[in-house]
């Protein structure tokens, strides 16, 4: 405060600490009851040398322009995949590794003479990388934020504001010595003490698992914070960004519960935060501009279109449903990809000129990228993407939150950063400019600017400067503290050691953990460490590190995980609890879907319902070629054209295999034909269609051949309405062929499984029974007609041997004589099944396999031991 108060900038090693001082710096104001103060300058030193080098050139006439992040990353990029191979690395990777390694250089001192001192193939790489950068940045007028480091390629900028600067061992050689020099003595903090002026001994935990080791951590963080409302809580995960939504989860069962109710809460000051943010392109409003760049760009399938109609950016507000309805209508007849335009258009036919807002949007930003041309340099790509996002995706950033909007600026100023780059980046195609665009949201890493909660969560193990009420370092076990030697790649090790790399050698990681433990023991007033099991190999054993430390008591030890539905069981009201299977009797003018209802009556009275009355069905999900209930419908049509010519089979006998190869071809073409009206995927899917319906044709009409005479009386005849049960249905079957005596056999194709499902008092398909039932004829059998690749047969209800194939005996038909002694059984149990769901019975009773084939679980909520595995 005094080197504040002096109007000093004060510099601190990392981003982070800037952060924390600022922070405390308005905590120290607010506290001294002031309302106003000047801002303090508390900078990061590597931002601080970029501002001072623009600053002390701004007047001046050459400018060396400072290359932003992502020029840097695109520029070493360009430079190692130029290069003639001098290590076999990948070049992203290469590239990385790279641009580490001169940062390396630069922070520790270790200039170009040392590194080629040392032959080898890496080191003889990174030079002529690093000599191939600085050639292309002279060339482009411009310098790298390293390059300004104290002892680089430009000199540090004189500071024109006294300086200050907070002592951290994070501090890397070349910068410290330059500070030492310029600015004198560091900033040392003053310890933490408690208000009765002791600190607690530290302590430390082994948990059973990270679940547990994180719920113990919140628990422990909001008990701080509700005994001191000014506690200030530092927390240091080193693995946070491989757990961080795990963490999320933890300290919101414990801070936030609301995040996992239905209903949702007013906002409220956030009591603890994440550091490092998160990938720029997971925020919402930069998530949706970057999809509908890549939606715009060749063809693109169902799915992805999909998202992007139903995405919530492009939604006139929370409740407007039309996107989805328009995403149900266009799954009936889309093909699996198109391009942009041919979607919107597609699905504007499919809600029949009904007003879809992300339609209106998308169709407004497809026209401005349309704009763009072939090549261009990146500024106009900029500027076509800007006219995009605004007339689309951004439309409605009136309803944005503010972090949403804080992504969004923060994703402005990255386009306007690569706005500047032309002279590096050239002219590009839209797909190139695209790529690039992806890339560098990517690897932004962004969150959004609330304030510094009370509960500070770090994956920097660092001296955290500043006093703490309570300070846990977690996944401290023995495997993982101290650090493991984590060499700079590319630079020789002994190089690095010689230069005092602190990763490069286990005694420095050694050093460094005892240094760190001792400022976690003079910031804290409650200290504490904890480890955990995780598995593979490791058992969460304490570090030698910590062996003298005393574990805690046992109410932390014992914390528990909390899911979501913890939270939501406490904060639901008392409910009572009351099962209603019993739906409105139908109404004499409603539909009723049709035999499938009956179908799914008999299977679960709760499925019927579902299905006729809620009119409920799985959404479908375009794919490439014919889809399954395509592919069925085909052969249908395919074998009504192809009887239609025959009649009889007679007629099938009287056919040379060639005139009958050419019946099979017609019949496949003009089922194809009806199908491609409907929805044509493509040529292709068309011709593979062709050839596999000959096939099965051909297939077919050998187990026809082995039948006993017969004449096809009817074809797919025309739906007709029937009664059960007070309520009319609509059937329609597929053959009826008359026999020699004048009786009748009633045929239904299956294309997948088929077996007698009509038996039984609930009958999974009570199909035929009800064809049967309709036909009022003399009936001699009824069957499946089994047409498929894996086998081609009837599967029947008969009382004659041989009708279908010959030694094939006459069927079990339920314990009775004659076929037409089975057909009052079958009226009693469809007529039963019709008055139940006439009444509007809707009780939740799966037969043994109704959960396993049903798409309803979601809606009926079924218990989950009802479902049967696919073993069983």
């Amino acid at each position: 405060m005094a080197a504040v108060a002096r109007g000093c900038t004060v510099l601190t090693p990392n981003s982070e600490l800037a952060a924390a001082l600022l922070d405390a710096i308005e905590r120290a104001h607010r506290g001294a009851g002031r309302e106003l103060w000047p801002t303090p300058r508390v900078r990061e030193f590597g931002g601080w040398l970029v501002d001072r080098h623009l600053e002390e050139l701004q007047p001046t006439a050459a400018h060396l322009r400072v290359l932003s992040e992502v020029e840097e990353r695109e520029l070493w990029l360009q430079v190692v995949e130029t290069g003639a191979g001098e290590a076999s690395m990948e070049p992203a990777a290469a590239a990385r590794a790279a641009r580490r390694a001169r940062r390396a250089m630069v922070e520790h001192g270790i200039g170009l003479e040392a590194l080629r001192a040392e032959h080898t193939l890496e080191a003889s790489a990174l030079i002529e990388w690093s000599t191939r950068f600085e050639a292309r940045c002279r060339a482009l007028d411009c310098v790298s934020a390293d390059a300004l480091w104290p002892g680089a390629a430009v000199a540090p900028p004189a500071a024109t504001e006294p300086i200050a600067w907070i002592e951290s061992p994070s501090w890397r050689p070349q910068a410290r010595r330059w500070l030492e020099a310029t600015a004198g003595r560091a900033l040392e903090p003053e310890p933490a003490r408690s208000p009765g002026g002791s600190v607690e001994a530290p302590r430390r935990t082994r948990f059973g698992s990270s679940a547990h080791e994180l719920a113990a951590l919140a628990v422990w963080s909001e008990q701080l914070v509700a005994r001191n409302p000014e506690a200030r809580v530092w927390v240091c995960i080193p693995d946070l960004m491989r757990r961080r939504a795990a963490v999320e989860d933890a300290f919101d069962a414990v801070l936030e519960p609301g995040r996992f109710a239905l209903i949702e809460h007013g906002a409220h000051a956030p009591r603890y935060a994440l550091a490092g943010g998160t990938s720029l392109a997971q925020h919402g409003p930069v998530r949706a501009a970057l999809e509908l760049l890549a939606a715009s760009r060749g063809m693109l399938d169902f799915e992805r279109f999909s998202a992007l109609l139903r995405a919530p950016e492009l939604a006139r507000d929370a409740l407007d449903l039309s996107a989805a309805r328009a995403d149900i209508e266009l799954r009936r007849v889309a093909p699996s990809e198109a391009p942009l335009a041919h979607w919107i258009a597609l699905a504007g036919h499919c809600v029949h000129g009904a007003r879809v807002p992300a339609l209106e949007l998308l169709n407004a930003a497809r026209r401005h990228l349309d704009q763009g041309g072939a090549r261009q340099l990146l500024s106009r790509w900029v500027s076509v993407w800007v006219s995009a996002f605004e007339a689309g995706p951004w439309a409605n950033r009136a309803r944005w939150t503010s972090a949403e909007y804080q992504a969004a600026e923060r994703f402005r100023e990255l386009l306007a950063t690569l706005a500047t780059g032309d002279r590096l980046f050239g002219r590009m195609t839209r797909a190139e400019a695209g790529a690039l665009l992806h890339r560098a949201s990517h690897e932004v890493r962004f969150q959004p600017q609330t304030g510094v909660p009370p509960i500070w969560i770090s994956s920097q193990l660092h001296d955290p400067y500043l006093a703490y009420e309570g300070i846990w370092v977690a996944g401290v076990d023995a495997q993982r503290w101290p650090p493991a030697p984590a060499p700079v790649p590319l630079l020789p090790v002994r190089l690095q050691r010689r230069f005092g790399i602190i990763a490069a050698s286990a005694e420095a990681q050694l050093a460094q953990a005892e240094t760190l433990q001792a400022r976690w023991r003079a910031r804290g007033v409650e200290l504490r460490f904890s480890s955990a099991a995780a598995g593979q190999g490791r058992s969460g054993e304490v570090s030698a590190l910590l062996a003298t430390f005393a574990s805690p008591d046992n109410d932390v030890i014992g914390a528990a995980p909390q899911p979501h539905w913890c939270a939501q069981r406490r904060a639901a009201p008392s409910l009572e609890r009351l099962e209603d299977a019993q739906a409105p009797a139908f109404a004499p003018d409603e539909p009723t879907r049709g035999v499938w209802a009956l179908r799914a009556q008999s299977r679960c009275a709760f499925q019927g319902f579902a299905f006729a009355r809620l009119g409920a069905e799985p959404l479908r999900k375009p794919i490439p070629g014919f889809n399954e209930l395509e592919r069925g419908q085909l052969v249908h049509d395919a074998l009504e054209h192809l009887w239609g010519e025959l009649q009889s089979s007679a007629q099938l006998a009287a056919h040379t295999p060639d005139s009958l190869a050419a019946l099979r071809s017609r019949s496949a073409a003009a089922a194809i034909e009806r199908a491609a009206r409907r929805r044509d995927p493509g040529l292709r899917w068309r011709e593979r269609e062709q050839v596999r319906l000959e096939a099965l044709l051909g297939r077919w009409l050998e187990v026809e051949r082995a039948r006993v005479p017969f004449t096809v009386e009817r074809l797919e005849l025309a739906a007709r309405s029937v009664r059960f049960g007070g309520l009319e249905f609509k059937v329609r079957i597929d053959r009826v062929d008359r026999l020699e005596d004048d009786s009748y056999v009633l045929i239904d194709y299956k294309t997948g499984v088929a077996t007698p499902d009509w038996r039984d008092d609930r009958p999974d398909n009570p199909q035929l029974p009800i064809y049967a039932l309709t036909l009022g004829r003399p009936l001699a059998g009824v069957a499946y007609g089994r047409v498929n690749a894996t086998e081609c047969e009837f599967v029947a209800e008969t009382d004659r041997p041989g009708l279908f194939k010959p030694g094939k005996r006459a069927t079990s038909l339920e314990g009775h004589a004659r076929l037409i002694d089975l057909l009052p059984l079958w009226a009693e149990r469809i007529e039963r099944l019709a008055r139940e769901l006439a009444a509007g019975r809707a009780v939740l009773d799966p037969t043994s396999r109704a959960c396993a084939i049903c798409d309803f679980q979601a809606l009926c909520r079924v218990d989950s031991t009802l479902i049967e595995s696919d073993d069983e």
